[in-house]
Parts: C-alpha cells; sequence; structure tokens
C-alpha cells in the first residue's frame, strides 16, 4: 500500500513509500508469501481504499486527512478443493470491486481463482450499559 511519509523541505510534493506487505517488516524478517499484496482498490470517492493479500485478506483503510488508517479487517477466503476438477483453489485475492453506495453501508465484491464474495460494511452505534441502565440497585 501506500503512505505519505513526510513533506520535503525543498519542495511541496509529498514523499510516498511503497510497501507490497501488510504490516512492519525488519530487514531480518523472512517474508510470508501470504502477506504480498495481490489486489487493490479505491472506492468512487477515493475515500476508502480496500486491499487484499495471497492469503485472502482483506483490509480496508479510510481517508484521514493527508493519510488513509485502519477501518476494517476481514478474512474473505479460505484455502479449498475443486474435488471434480482435482485441484486446490488458493485462497488469494485476484480482484476487488466497490459497489455503487446506495445507503449508510459500503458493499464490496472479492474474488480468487473459484468464488465471487460480496461483503457488506457497515457501522454501528454501540450502546453503553451503566447499572441504572439495567435496573441495578
Amino acid at each position: 500500500f501506500f503512505s505519505q511519509t513526510s513533506m520535503s523541505t525543498t519542495t511541496l510534493s509529498p514523499q510516498w513509500r511503497f510497501s507490497q506487505l501488510f504490516g512492519e517488516k525488519d530487514a531480518i524478517e523472512e517474508v510470508s508469501d501470504v502477506d504480498i499484496v495481490s489486489a487493490i482498490e479505491f472506492d468512487e470517492t477515493g475515500d476508502f481504499l480496500a486491499v487484499g493479500d495471497r492469503g485472502g485478506r482483506v483490509v480496508v483503510f479510510e481517508q484521514d486527512a493527508n493519510d488513509y488508517k485502519f477501518y476494517a479487517e476481514f478474512q474473505s477466503h479460505e484455502p479449498e478443493f475443486d474435488y471434480l476438477k482435482s485441484l486446490e483453489i488458493e485462497e488469494k485475492i485476484n480482484k476487488i470491486k466497490w459497489c455503487k453506495r446506495t445507503n449508510d453501508s459500503h458493499f464490496l465484491l472479492t474474488t480468487n481463482d473459484k468464488t465471487i464474495k460480496l461483503w457488506k460494511l457497515s457501522e454501528r452505534s454501540l450502546k453503553q450499559v451503566t447499572p441504572a441502565s439495567v435496573g441495578g440497585p
């Protein structure tokens, strides 16, 4: 994914860094194949960014000022076996596509080599429970 690191003092353009891996990896850490980014897609507004990896995971980021912050993460696909064709189906995300918004929820499609899945991302308000609200002493 891309992230803005800082503004250069000699120019007015931001300095960008590219990483094709999820998480922070030290130079001595071995890169796991499942952490390699395999799909990336912005929504129509550019406010949300969905990133899929070879492990079937999707991470969604929301734009916040000059950077993107974590919004949601879910496991989209798992490895499976196609018994009719006698072959293993990877969990790798091949494509992510945002659907047009019609309400407060976000919908996106994810695909691997066999399956297309439709996901709904929505925010829910949390209610705080206090002893007075549950009829406590």
